[in-house]
């Protein structure tokens, strides 16, 4: 296990963001050189995967794991990586073509991936073995190094989440994002549950603090909604702003204010911003400092 987290640190090291180097630092802490130790970390982590060894060592790796919910019966890859000097060897297409039969063989409705949309050679590759876009998310960072901006107050609308905003954020979320996207994004329905005292108590142990604020529009809707994540130990913020699309410029920067707001209390540490491919909303982010880390691509096969 070892062995594949080096490769995934050696292939994807220049990519990796704040959230992505803690989870390769807590996956480490948790590998132990030992069989019940392995055993333990697939168990709990929902995966499987292969690997490509040659020269004696492990060149190549491929993890699969189970889309939520389950009952959708999609598969999502990940981690595909093939060691510098040892791509363009056909290595990352065997893997998938392997991750294919598993899929077929557990009789998957569908397997996803996402992939950076300027890795030409990749989105080849998945394209040939029949995947097809569905979409494209941006990951935007702002470096620590800039305090935080000056930004007008936004309006007096917003509200905190309620448990019964659940199903509203859902349907934002599900008017941004087509619906074969979603089930890639793992867009569901509990995954916008914000409340509850589990859930504070693990932030809590997990030194994290968050928020979720909503924005109402006529009738029974939400336009707006953002949730804001601060982990103290690693010292980084995300940001997770949901825009309707039509409401332009404007909604982008109410979406991007209550951000700060919600943020400001605390250092300005490095922030992540995952959103939608709404220029509108990119660009009021760049205005404040933030800058492209990388566009992925969400592609799909249906079985």
């Amino acid at each position: 296990m070892l062995a594949v987290l080096d490769l995934v640190e050696t292939g994807f090291g220049n990519e990796l963001d704040p959230p992505g180097w803690k989870a390769l630092r807590q996956m480490r802490s948790m590998v132990q050189p030992n069989a019940l130790a392995r055993t333990f970390l697939g168990t709990i982590t929902d995966t499987e995967g292969f690997v490509c060894e040659m020269d004696g060592a492990i060149v190549g790796n491929l993890s699969l794991r189970n889309a939520y919910p389950r009952s959708s019966r999609g598969l999502l890859v990940g981690n595909v990586v093939v060691h510098p000097g040892y791509r363009r060897q056909g290595i990352g297409k065997a893997l998938m073509e392997c991750a294919l039969q598993a899929a077929r063989q557990k009789q998957a409705a569908w397997i996803g991936l996402e992939v950076r949309a300027d890795n030409t050679d990749a989105c080849q590759m998945y394209r040939h073995l029949g995947f097809q876009s569905t979409g494209t998310t941006e990951h935007m960072l702002r470096p620590k190094e800039r305090d935080w901006p000056s930004f007008a107050t936004p309006d007096h609308t917003w509200r905190r989440f309620h448990s019964e905003d659940n199903d509203r954020w859902h349907q934002l979320a599900a008017r941004i994002h087509g619906q074969d996207q979603q089930l890639i994004l793992e867009i569901r329905r509990d995954l916008h549950n914000f409340r509850g005292f589990e859930r504070w108590l693990d932030r809590v142990l997990s030194r994290q603090a968050e928020d979720a604020w909503v924005h109402p529009s006529a009738g029974d809707e939400i336009d707006l909604a953002v949730h804001t994540d601060t982990d103290r130990k690693y010292r980084f913020h995300v940001w997770d702003v949901l825009v309707q699309p039509d409401l332009g410029a404007g909604g982008a920067y109410e979406g991007v204010a209550q951000c700060i707001a919600a943020t400001r209390r605390f250092p300005a540490w490095p922030v992540v911003a995952i959103v939608a491919d709404q220029r509108t909303l990119v660009e009021q982010l760049r205005a404040i400092g933030f800058h492209s880390h990388r566009t992925l691509e969400q592609m799909i096969v249906w079985f």
